[in-house]
């Protein structure tokens, strides 16, 4: 019997275990599709004609006019009603004896993908798609014109919910005076990386890769769907573009993104069909509110986005969570293949 590998990531330096037993791929996916019901019964206030239901809009793309808080809009953001950090406020850094606290202040906002209830990225146009990248890169931009936020992390989960909103696509942007943790320690080891090699970690990895193989998924002129070596979870992909490029919402290509998106969820749909997932957006920190401390000096050369998609095929076990392992039982070699497999239908 084949051993179990243990394999270090060098994006975020964790340790993950790789199963290699024989696993029942169709009994994996089957436990972690969804059924969803897309009728008007369940319209919710991210529903086109439902504005009035939910607060003044922040942003929205309506190519047919109109007014903003009306129909006729394709995709649109709005505040959370009830938000976990405030927008207005300063930050208020303190010390409480040997404790470090600040005020909440932050911002919160839904994008909503779509006006139409029960659609899903699975069903996106190219279009769609590249409407939703153009409102992500808009509003990030924007977002950082603050200096206090140091960060605005992008994220997307899907199939977590049970109120009638899990039926209507949207996504989560969060503005935070704090660098989450998972991205500090990529950013971390693209620096250490950058440090001894002067050579972004990334593009080390893509180019490792494309001359491997075994773990691309797709690409086009513009950007690469990889399964990371020591993937987290069973077919995790990492998209990332193949320039060299810090921030998302410095990028010019979003066509060629949505392009590649459209034929990496039909792949996903003919694999897994509709399946539990989170998505998040790993961009750059925000330049203006590191300058005050001399952050980041490297940060253009060594830092490069990218989108991670994680499905939701296993349930987290105890052994996961306290000993800090993931544990992985399909190994990304395989992922890819059957993602791989899948042609345009």
């Amino acid at each position: 019997m084949e051993k179990n590998e243990l394999r270090r990531d060098p994006v975020s330096g964790r340790w993950v275990i790789v199963e290699n037993r024989k696993i029942d791929i169709d009994a994996l996916i089957s436990r972690s599709q969804l059924q969803h019901a897309a009728n008007s019964a369940d319209a919710c206030e991210y529903c086109e004609h439902h504005e009035y239901e939910t607060p003044s809009e922040i942003y929205a793309i309506r190519r047919m006019g109109g007014l903003a808080n009306e129909a006729n809009w394709s995709v649109r953001v709005v505040p959370e009603v009830y938000p976990l950090l405030q927008i207005h406020g300063e930050l208020n850094n303190r010390g409480l004896g040997l404790y470090d606290l600040m005020d909440g202040i932050g911002a919160r906002e839904i994008i909503v993908e779509t006006p139409r209830h029960g659609e899903f990225f699975q069903h996106f146009s190219v279009q769609q798609f590249e409407d939703v990248f153009a409102v992500y890169k808009s509003r990030i931009l924007d977002l950082k014109l603050d200096t206090r936020f140091r960060y605005v992390l992008l994220h997307k989960l899907h199939g977590d919910f049970d109120d009638s909103k899990s039926n209507h696509s949207f996504s989560h942007l969060l503005a935070s005076p704090i660098t989450p943790f998972r991205v500090k320690a990529e950013l971390m080891n693209a620096e250490m990386h950058f440090a001894n090699k002067e050579r972004c970690l990334f593009c080390d990895i893509i180019h490792q890769e494309q001359s491997m193989e075994a773990r691309v998924v797709l690409e086009n002129q513009a950007f690469i769907v990889l399964s990371p070596f020591a993937s987290q979870r069973p077919f995790q992909v990492v998209i990332l573009p193949k320039r060299h490029e810090a921030f998302f919402e410095w990028n010019n290509e979003l066509h060629d993104l949505a392009s590649l998106f459209h034929d990496l969820w039909k792949r996903f749909s003919t694999v897994l069909g509709d399946f539990r997932y989170a998505l998040s957006l790993h961009s750059g920190p925000n330049i203006a509110a590191g300058k005050r401390k001399n952050y980041w000096k490297t940060l253009e050369r060594d830092f490069h986005w990218h989108i991670e998609l994680t499905p939701n095929l296993t349930d987290t076990k105890n052994f996961d969570r306290d000993s800090g392992f993931e544990i992985n039982p399909v190994p990304p070699e395989l992922a890819t293949s059957l993602l791989r497999k899948t042609n345009d239908q």
